[in-house]
């Protein structure tokens, strides 16, 4: 591919005369495309949107890659079916110095050679200006679909509920990939500095000891040894960021079959943020996942609407009883598996993958890339 890659030039220098021997080229392979007066206007608009591609040695483009370096409500009008793609609307696109949301690919014309010239106007979309923005593109081919997937493509994009599976996207915008992240899994430092994580290490048992400290100890004024209670090493922990600082957290403890939330507590200075609606909710997406049906929880009576809302149920035969100086009530909530709970039908690899980090590779199985040692006893 690199020595291809050598014989291929890319440009995004337009030149007007051009544009019409391409796109009749183009037509006959693709089908009907967009006016060369519009091609010209998206790129005098934004010069990043249309690339050209000659063999090395000749001075006439004879192939082309194209794209609507979309805003917010561009990204919004492709999934609707408000953008006009044989000429889009202007009021969809970004300027050079903007930073698009979405960068759909328009039209590619690339034969033979010509193709190797792609990775390099991809080069250029991995920039840090482009970096942040999802890409996109369509295909209604066998062909195409293989070439997409081939280049890190997923195939189907969820946009207000609804799956598209014409729509192909490789997701990169902060905002997409929270979205695909599971609730307990969306705080990365640099990407996404505002979410929850699971707690995997002692440095952020260090940080839960700070919050609960501050709320219950602090504020609450509960003895240590009631609020340290011996159950922090027997429990999976969450804990809640904004603008990476340590807001909030909370304990799930897992028993038979069912599991009990507990310590929920948010610093008093967050306390009107969403850390703690995202905190439970984070937590039973995280028992759904571990294939449980029931949660329990014990609320203060005064708190008791807050679960409530997230249909909380006041146990059956359940009677108030106190610890450390408060009231509180027993409290059950029937929820259904996920559809990806983990099981014994899972890849072996699943199951020991890091506690909250199901859904991406962990460091026993990438260490699978070395030597297989069934392989070395066989040999």
């Amino acid at each position: 591919m690199r020595r291809a890659a050598a014989l291929v030039t890319v440009t995004n220098r337009l030149d007007r005369a051009d544009v019409p021997r391409l796109l009749e080229a183009a037509s006959k392979a693709i089908g009907q495309l967009a006016v060369p007066e519009t091609v010209i206007r998206i790129g005098e608009k934004n010069p990043d949107a249309i690339w050209l591609f000659a063999r090395r040695g000749r001075s006439r483009p004879e192939g082309f890659m194209s794209a609507l370096l979309l805003n917010e409500k561009g990204r919004s009008a492709l999934f609707d079916g408000d953008l006009d793609l044989l000429d889009p609307q202007d009021q969809y696109l970004v300027s050079q110095h903007e930073r698009p949301a979405a960068i759909y690919v328009w039209a590619s014309f690339t034969p033979g050679v010509l193709a190797a010239g792609i990775n390099r106007v991809m080069d250029r979309f991995d920039s840090p200006h482009y970096a942040n923005a999802d890409v996109i593109s369509t295909s209604f081919t066998i062909r195409g679909h293989r070439a997409m997937v081939r280049r890190g493509f997923e195939q189907g994009v969820w946009h207000d509920g609804r799956l598209l599976e014409d729509f192909y996207m490789i997701p990169r915008r902060p905002k997409t990939l929270a979205e695909r992240l599971p609730r307990y899994a969306t705080h990365d430092s640099a990407l996404r500095p505002t979410g929850i994580r699971v707690v995997n290490g002692f440095d952020d048992m260090m940080r839960i000891a700070a919050i609960r400290s501050a709320v219950y100890i602090g504020e609450q004024a509960c003895p240590y040894d009631e609020e340290f209670d011996g159950n922090d090493l027997a429990a999976t922990h969450l804990l809640a960021f904004i603008n990476n600082e340590p807001v909030g957290c909370m304990r799930i403890r897992f028993f038979g079959d069912f599991a009990k939330m507990e310590r929920l507590a948010v610093r008093k200075e967050y306390r009107r943020s969403r850390a703690a609606f995202d905190l439970v909710r984070a937590s039973v997406a995280l028992c759904k996942e571990k294939g449980y049906r029931r949660i329990y929880g014990h609320a203060r009576q005064d708190y008791l609407p807050f679960w409530q809302s997230f249909g909380f149920k006041l146990k059956e035969n359940g009677a108030p009883f106190a610890f450390s100086d408060q009231v509180f009530v027993e409290m059950v909530d029937e929820i259904e598996p996920s559809s990806t709970a983990l099981s014994l039908k899972d890849d072996p690899y699943r199951l020991i993958r890091p506690e909250g980090n199901w859904h991406r590779a962990g460091p026993l199985e990438l260490s699978a890339v070395r030597q297989n040692p069934l392989h070395a006893v066989r040999a």
